[in-house]
């Protein structure tokens, strides 16, 4: 999951005054983009003051409330339709928070608590900084090579910074590895060259080849090689 579940549903602990948890907390970064995790109403939001910090609640088609709590910045209003994937704010730490993260809780319509954990992964994945990349050049190129399960519409931009930054440190370590190798290469080949010439009569043959060895230990020596 793109993000760690740092808090289940239900569960007790003393921060919430031994209060069974109403719903679960995922370890999203502050000033992180959140969206509605499905059609619906905003039909209340948090000023902050309360336990739960900024935050807002969407009465979703079928009457169930998804509740948002502990952002930074609520882009929403009250009465304003959203669509699933809308942005409705940032998150943030706000609130009765020991630690950045998104509260996030489902309250049935008659006012139960439902256990969130199911759509974990899917809020998960709809949060966080996106992408304008298209299903093509390197979302594809990644989904081709089994990086990405499949596309939604929705590409995480920070799920495919990491992926980049992952095969650009492999070519450049490969790079250099090669490099090192060509200069070891170079350097063996260069101070048996000198030794000949200098079994053939080259005056300066040995101290050549004597150069050259202590260039092949440096190579080794910068290289991790010793």
């Amino acid at each position: 999951m793109k993000f760690r579940l740092s808090g289940e549903f239900g569960e007790l602990s003393p921060v919430r005054n031994w209060q069974p948890h109403t719903g679960i907390d995922l370890a999203v970064p502050e000033n992180s983009t959140l969206r509605a995790i499905g059609e619906g109403t905003i039909d209340r939001i948090f000023n902050g003051s309360g336990a739960i910090g900024k935050g807002l609640s969407i009465q979703l088609t079928d009457g169930t409330r998804a509740i948002y709590g502990h952002m930074n910045e609520v882009t929403a209003r009250v009465g304003e339709h959203v669509d699933a994937g809308d942005i409705i704010g940032l998150s943030g730490n706000t609130g009765n928070s020991t630690a950045a993260h998104l509260h996030f809780g489902l309250r049935s319509p008659d006012g139960t608590f439902m256990d969130p954990t199911p759509v974990a992964e899917q809020l998960a994945a709809m949060s966080g900084e996106t992408s304008s990349i298209s299903k093509g050049g390197i979302f594809n190129w990644f989904l081709e090579r089994g990086k990405v399960n499949n596309y939604q519409g929705y590409e995480q931009e920070s799920l495919i910074r990491e992926y980049a930054k992952e095969y650009v440190t492999e070519f450049t370590l490969g790079a250099l590895d090669a490099l090192k190798d060509l200069l070891l290469g170079a350097s063996l080949v260069g101070s048996a060259l000198c030794i000949i010439l200098k079994v053939a009569g080259w005056r300066d043959g040995s101290r050549w080849a004597g150069v050259l060895m202590v260039a092949n230990i440096l190579i080794k020596y910068l290289f991790g090689g010793i």
